[in-house]
């Protein structure tokens, strides 16, 4: 029997917000748990989201990115030294960093400590992103990564095509998509007139809510009755909200502002429709919780959305990016056919269950004790 492993997680996204990265770590750890291993985790201040034995150990500062979205860099709030000698102490058998490539703590913790480590890599941008800029750059930090790290894992083939160039052919590589929790199931949707979309994520340009809010403003003049529920919060809430006041959109547009865990639930659960006009997505745990509800999707078709729904009955409800009059469409096209969603529905539910985090949680201890037992 495998022995059961130290592990320590160490991740650099503000724990006090909702995001996939910060899901990712409390549901790997919570099961990897629940398997006998011992888990640390090491992140930015507040622990909302009660990560086991977490060590508050840097501060989270966010900053913008050129393809509209948002990043963190993180500065120490302890004596750094003092932080490397315990962690050597507790003499881990895998430390495992995610998103490596997010400065500052992070380096230091993969320079300066002892056990063998492993990466997880969780962003991604598309071959057009103005992104792009930094390709040329990744593979100049590829010595860096191969001496200090024994394995990479990347939640998409999307976030591999996109940092293969930094880990190196040398390095064990290994695809662990995200989970999704189990407290997103399904209910009957209940017909009625007042059709209810849903955007839930950053309120930021490349999550695309304005295009959403475009399409929107053309269906409305079809579907008087619609209504579209924002589920998030971002730098460009003011500006959305202004171009509702403009369109004279308030009675059918409604903010919820930021909903973490348990309480997003019910928001799955009662929409007819859950829409994503995200662009640069590296995965989009939003699209496997809309999936586990059995709530049908509609959005752009990204590298991302391609490899989750590549099997998506009407694979016409995913258009080209930033194409707001097909995203009208499309929207239009799934209002009218109750048939269409209610396929779909059950669809997405049994394609749901290739994404439990026990199944994800498994693949990442087999890739550990892969790691542990490489030369």
């Amino acid at each position: 029997m495998p022995k059961h492993l130290k592990i320590a997680m160490f991740f650099s996204s503000d724990p006090s917000a909702a995001g996939g990265v910060q899901e990712h770590i409390y549901n790997l750890s919570k099961i990897l748990d629940s398997f006998g291993h011992k888990i640390d985790v090491y992140g930015p201040e507040k622990n909302i989201l009660q990560y086991l034995n977490y060590s508050s150990i840097s501060k989270s500062i966010k900053i913008p990115i050129p393809n509209g979205g948002w990043s963190n860099i993180t500065i120490e709030r302890k004596n750094n030294k003092l932080l490397i000698n315990k962690i050597n102490k507790k003499n881990y058998d895998i430390i495992h960093i995610h998103e490596p490539y997010i400065p500052f703590v992070g380096w230091e913790i993969m320079k300066k400590t002892q056990s063998k480590k492993v990466a997880t890599f969780h962003s991604a941008w598309e071959k057009n992103s103005i992104i792009n800029f930094i390709n040329p750059f990744i593979i100049l930090f590829q010595d860096t990564f191969s001496t200090n790290f024994s394995g990479a894992i990347f939640v998409s083939k999307i976030v591999k095509k996109r940092w293969q160039e930094l880990t190196g052919k040398k390095i064990n590589q290994e695809i662990i998509h995200n989970g999704v929790d189990k407290m997103f199931n399904p209910v009957k949707k209940q017909i009625t007139s007042d059709f209810k979309i849903l955007f839930l994520g950053r309120l930021v340009e490349k999550k695309g809510p304005k295009f959403l809010l475009k399409a929107f403003s053309k269906v409305i003049k079809k579907f008087p009755s619609t209504e579209l529920t924002f589920v998030g919060k971002g730098p460009i809430k003011k500006s959305l909200e202004k171009y509702v006041k403009g369109k004279n959109l308030r009675k059918n547009v409604t903010f919820e502002g930021e909903i973490i865990g348990q309480k997003r639930v019910k928001y799955y659960q009662e929409a007819d429709v859950f829409c994503a006009p995200y662009s640069d997505e590296a995965f989009g745990i939003t699209v496997l919780e809309a999936m586990a509800t059995g709530t049908p999707i509609v959005g752009f078709n990204n590298s991302a959305f391609k490899e989750i729904l590549k099997n998506y009955p009407y694979p016409d409800l995913l258009v080209k990016s930033r194409d707001v009059d097909k995203l009208a469409l499309a929207l239009e096209k799934i209002i009218k056919n109750n048939n269409m969603r209610e396929k779909l529905s059950l669809w997405l539910i049994k394609e749901s269950k290739k994404y439990s985090w026990k199944k994800i949680a498994k693949e990442t201890e087999e890739f550990y004790y892969k790691i542990l037992n490489s030369a």
